[in-house]
């Protein structure tokens, strides 16, 4: 019985991966998210396939040890993505208070070709509604042109800002980043050049969040949270993501 149990969880936990992952490509989202869940979800099939003869093999000697750090390596894993989660959460939550004004950044994701990716446009809708309601406060459309863009994210950022009623002349543009850090340090040029409010009032996903705030710190930026809504087939493949990058920010000094 706990035999059987044990396979049932493991072409379970295959089922709810390959759902999630299914959800993003059919919407072509491939990224380094997706390979990533593609990869344990395949070790996952794999292991609930093999599973009586893992069985079989895990009840002799040195073997059985062998199993077992790699079962501890497997725990910790779950820990250490647990204890990320809970940073994207709290950066999530880190919202802008009451009365504080600063200078809004709506941070770049994919255009394809012209038009804004689901991610993207729902950080341009979320930037919108927190514009119209703050009049006072001017925005830096900040992001590049990358590969399969015919325009810069901070171009596509500025359109779908003004076809919602964001007044033009309120909009500055930062085109050259290609990563959130850039994002941060080029955006705080044009803060300065052009004498806008220090404080930096980030316009991203959930997740994004706690990244931004954290590289916002090392570059002497304060910051605070205007969080968009991911859409919900991105999300698996994009917390995926996010984790291998906030993991590489904590790696590099």
């Amino acid at each position: 019985m706990k035999r059987v149990l044990h396979g049932l969880v493991l072409w379970g936990a295959v089922a709810v991966c390959a759902v999630f992952l299914f959800c993003a490509l059919l919407f072509r989202v491939w990224s380094l998210g997706t390979w990533a869940g593609l990869a344990a979800s395949g070790l996952v099939a794999a292991a609930a396939a093999r599973w009586p003869h893992w069985r079989a093999w895990y009840t002799v000697g040195w073997k059985k040890r062998f199993l077992s750090g790699l079962f501890a390596i497997f725990i910790l894993f779950v820990i250490y993505s647990a204890a990320l989660i809970g940073c994207m959460t709290a950066g999530a939550l880190r919202i802008v208070p009451e009365g504080q004004t600063g200078t809004v950044v709506v941070l770049g994701s994919k255009v394809n070709g012209e038009t804004p990716s689901a991610d993207l446009q729902a950080r341009i809708d979320r930037a919108a509604r927190y514009l119209l309601e703050h009049p006072e406060c001017p925005v830096i459309a900040s992001g590049g042109q990358g590969a399969g863009e015919r325009i810069s994210e901070a171009e596509a950022i500025r359109t779908g800002l003004i076809a919602q009623g964001v007044e033009a002349d309120r909009i500055y543009l930062e085109d050259r980043s290609s990563s959130t850090a850039e994002n941060i340090a080029f955006s705080k040029e044009v803060v300065e050049a052009n004498n806008l409010p220090e404080t930096m009032l980030f316009v991203t996903d959930e997740y994004h969040e706690f990244r931004a705030w954290r590289l916002a710190e090392r570059a002497g930026v304060e910051s605070w949270a205007i969080p968009g809504s991911t859409p919900l087939y991105l999300l698996p493949a994009c917390v995926a993501r996010e984790m291998l990058a906030i993991t590489g920010m904590f790696l590099t000094v």
